[in-house]
């Protein structure tokens, strides 16, 4: 692919901006993952938003289907798209799947780019709005692994689990996010109340912990104030690379 230099004048950009890589294990996720890295760079011209390579793979083993099945293990395939990608020009590389995470040791090992961890981004996120007790709306792989819930604790917060019949609620929104690209009316009206009974158990944050649930943001904020959602987290610790750390 071929790398092209700033000519300068009206078309520039930073010499040293990079690109960054996408690995798109799901497809909705993936694109809702590029309207949110593009909606925090401030541009007028086509040439100020970063060069992007996205490689939307949906034949990668599922990711949840490999770790409650015991199925094809997806990291060997993940790792080589992130060689991929770098050989293409990649110089930061992003997986937008929290599920994925659960095996971020396996595929992220011997990068050649920064791997930022989606995991990570999303802790740092919730935690700089100054929420202090925290739930996790997640997959029912990570739910188990307590990924979110044990980076949280680390860095100092109180956790809130949703229940089972939460979980449940949430793996069905995450299962028509998955097929349609959203969730109907009944499904979001059953997520109002779940988010109103958090309210009134104290929960002051709520960590969208799977990038099919960016839409519930919204509905988060109003009814417990706090949200971050892990494909914008991704996205602005993916532009911080990006950008050299400006």
């Amino acid at each position: 692919m071929p790398h092209i230099l700033p000519p300068g004048g009206a078309v520039d950009w930073p010499a040293d901006e990079g690109t960054i890589g996408v690995v798109g294990v799901a497809p909705w996720a993936t694109i809702d993952f590029l309207r949110a890295l593009y909606a925090q760079v401030s541009a007028t011209r086509d040439w100020h938003y970063p060069r992007v390579i996205a490689d939307i793979n949906t034949k990668l083993p599922s990711r949840g289907r490999h770790l409650e099945l015991g199925e094809t293990d997806p990291s060997p395939h993940i790792a080589e798209s992130i060689r991929e990608l770098a050989a293409q020009g990649a110089t930061v590389v992003v997986v937008p799947c929290n599920t994925a995470h659960v095996l971020y040791d396996r595929w992220s090992a011997g990068a050649t780019v920064a791997v930022p961890s989606i995991i990570d981004a999303t802790v740092g996120e919730i935690l700089g709005h100054g929420a202090r007790r925290v739930a996790c709306l997640s997959s029912a792989s990570l739910r188990t692994h307590d990924l979110y819930g044990a980076a949280l604790r680390r860095a100092g917060a109180q956790t809130v689990d949703i229940g089972d019949a939460g979980a449940a609620l949430v793996s069905e929104v995450i299962a028509a996010v998955k097929l349609t690209g959203q969730a109907g009316d009944a499904l979001i009206a059953r997520v109002r109340q779940m988010l109103v009974q958090l309210a009134r158990d104290g929960v002051d944050g709520v960590v969208l912990g799977c990038t099919e649930l960016a839409a519930l943001e919204p509905l988060c904020i109003e009814h417990v104030g706090r949200a971050a959602e892990s494909n914008r987290a991704l996205a602005r610790a993916a532009l911080h690379q990006a950008q050299g750390g400006r």
